[in-house]
């Protein structure tokens, strides 16, 4: 991109297809997101995406104003340097944000006040560094989940040991799902 050679590098394979008149099919009804979070999805992609029937009767979240809050702060991320992030071609380091990290932490103590079970939250992430942050913080009082697809980043980039703490869900503790974004894992291994 920087050379000018054309290659757009900066837009996804799949978008480049798609200027080019190569064939596609998109989503169009989706039966995971609650429609206050589709609505974000919509406007910024899938102008024609509709909400499946079961998504519309979820109850309101406990304790919680409104279902979707964006928290806005100025703390930045560390770079984490002692592992990359495979979904980030050419990073030699995954982010890691402590602030964020220790609010994920309160924001799962308070829904579990609210009467929600470690398995009724997913924390997400967009970074592997991140995910190890949270296992960390969140894994004194609940058995963290990952879905197979983190496991094999870890493995990937080095953190085998973290591997090795992986069980089938011999649940000690009420399983907690963390996933980086793109995957809501099946509880099938678990950081201990």
């Amino acid at each position: 991109m920087e050379k000018g050679d054309g290659y757009d590098l900066n837009r996804s394979l799949f978008e480049r297809l798609v200027t080019e008149g190569h064939p596609y099919c998109t989503l169009s009804e989706q039966h995971r997101m609650r429609p206050e979070i589709s609505t974000l999805v919509r406007h910024l992609t899938y102008p024609s995406l509709t909400d499946g029937p079961g998504t519309k009767s979820r109850p309101s979240i406990r304790g919680l104003q409104n279902t979707v809050i964006f928290i806005d702060h100025s703390r930045s991320e560390d770079d984490d340097s002692s592992l990359s992030d495979p979904k980030h071609l050419g990073a030699t380091t995954s982010k890691r944000n402590k602030f964020e990290v220790d609010m994920s932490v309160k924001i799962v103590r308070y829904l579990k006040q609210q009467g929600y079970d470690s398995e009724d939250i997913t924390v997400l992430t967009p970074y592997l560094g991140q995910l190890v942050g949270l296992r960390e913080a969140l894994g004194t009082n609940n058995e963290v989940v990952v879905g197979e697809m983190d496991a094999e980043q870890l493995e990937v980039v080095g953190l085998s040991d973290l591997l090795e703490k992986f069980s089938l869900t011999g649940q000690r503790k009420k399983p907690l799902k963390v996933s980086t974004i793109g995957e809501i894992p099946r509880p099938r291994r678990s950081f201990r």
